[in-house]
């Protein structure tokens, strides 16, 4: 079933989502604000579609005004979508596509941005209200310049600790298949910690560089905010950036369904 954007209420929930490389975060968005989020793998639709029953059975009249998209998956965007018509009757609105991407993005090739970092970029600018550096560390870690009036000027991708440290694994023929870790010293007594220090001191230490090549860039020090599935481990080691926000890619498809609501009028 089709519908336009004056067939929703602007005052009632809706649900949110951000469909990522391994994991998918479900949301309900009310009053600018995320409640209850949950987050499964992004292959097990069975996982998805009990989280997206669970958050209508918690809403008044156990149904949401909209469903609203952020994916880099392809393939999970359409089976999720369809998940969506199933429960609600509604057809899925998909930022970057139904929903237009909520900001300017001035980089060569603006169709080729993940709606991910836009999203997240998004929701950094309006909490700040000023040009900033966003840290996602994802499956891969981006690191992106947002300027003073709200634009995406692009950045920085890098392989995320887990992908690094398969590389490492799959890639050689003795080094291990381990978890990522962080030894007390500097330097690792193991080929296990030697590893873990590589990859996770590496991850910080490259990220620094690149935010310190924004600020020289731009003569003066951006906030830089972080979010992401391995923040909680990074966080210790990168005492550069300035705040730590969970969701923040999950708010900025939040936002970016009011921001279209406020500019159709609705």
């Amino acid at each position: 079933m089709i519908h336009k954007v004056s067939d929703y209420d602007p005052t009632a929930p809706i649900l949110v989502l951000d469909i990522g490389n391994t994991t998918t975060h479900i949301a309900t968005w009310h009053d600018n604000n995320l409640k209850t989020p949950l987050s499964e793998s992004t292959t097990d639709d069975n996982a998805i579609a009990k989280a997206i029953d669970a958050h209508l059975a918690a809403l008044p009249n156990q149904t949401a005004a909209a469903a609203v998209i952020g994916s880099v998956v392809p393939d999970a965007t359409g089976r999720v979508a369809r998940l969506i018509e199933t429960a609600l009757d509604r057809n899925a609105l998909l930022v970057g596509g139904s929903i237009p991407l909520p900001m300017e993005v001035d980089v060569t090739d603006a169709s080729a941005v993940g709606v991910d970092r836009v999203c997240a970029a998004y929701a950094a600018y309006e909490r700040l209200n000023t040009g900033c550096i966003v840290v996602d560390f994802g499956t891969a870690i981006t690191v992106d310049l947002i300027d003073d009036e709200g634009t995406f000027l692009g950045g920085a991708i890098l392989p995320g600790i887990d992908m690094q440290l398969r590389s490492l694994h799959e890639n050689t023929a003795a080094l291990p298949s381990i978890t990522p870790g962080v030894p007390d010293l500097p330097y690792g007594r193991s080929t296990e910690q030697a590893m873990q220090t590589g990859v996770c001191r590496g991850v910080a230490g490259a990220v620094r560089e690149l935010v310190e090549g924004y600020a020289s860039h731009l003569c003066r020090w951006p906030q830089t905010v972080a979010t992401g599935g391995d923040l909680a481990f990074i966080k210790p080691y990168v005492s550069f950036v300035d705040s730590f926000v969970t969701d923040l890619t999950l708010r900025g498809v939040g936002l970016s369904y009011t921001k279209h609501l406020v500019e159709k009028g609705v």
